[in-house]
């Protein structure tokens, strides 16, 4: 990377990190989307800054534009006043646990590229193109299943966050 970049890429990571933290720490629902959207963006400027283009674009489209509004509707839907969760010594422990696990199956995974002496095998082809990634993405032995079972999924998790959430609104 030149050192021309050098201070843009750390900017954009300084912002994806500061809004993923906003993201699990913010109070409401609606504070916590635009923190995701801040950090979809910063995300998708990172592509742009090393120079994957396409990438960068189906970040903007997908996560930033589809994905976020989706989860706009969905605090919209959701009635207002609900039971905010408090923050008991037990679950602050428990995601200090789960975090540390997190950063240490991290560690494990990245610990022979970081001091091994790991070769990477060259890719076969053009990476970042069109027609490489299309290929890619809808081969249907690869995955094409996985990409078109994602609309489901994200269905049912809709559904289930609003069955949560009325389950805990107080009856009339």
């Amino acid at each position: 990377m030149s050192d021309q970049l050098f201070a843009p890429v750390v900017a954009a990571c300084v912002i994806a990190f500061v809004s993923a933290l906003f993201v699990v720490l913010a109070r409401g629902a609606i504070r916590a989307v635009v923190a995701l959207l801040a950090h979809s963006l910063s995300i998708a400027a990172l592509y742009a800054l090393l120079a994957a283009g396409l990438v960068a674009v189906g970040q903007l489209l997908i996560y930033s534009g589809a994905i976020v509004v989706l989860f706009l509707f969905v605090v919209a839907l959701l009635p207002p006043g609900g039971r905010e969760l408090s923050s008991q010594p037990l679950r602050v422990t428990a995601g200090v646990l789960v975090g540390l696990v997190m950063l240490a199956a991290l560690y494990t995974g990245l610990e022979p590229a970081l001091f091994g002496n790991v070769q990477l095998a060259a890719a076969a082809g053009p990476i970042g193109s069109v027609a490489g990634v299309g290929h890619q993405l809808f081969d249907f032995d690869k995955l094409l299943v996985p990409f078109e079972l994602t609309a489901p999924l994200l269905l049912v998790a809709i559904v289930g966050a609003v069955a949560l959430w009325r389950r805990q609104e107080a009856p009339a």
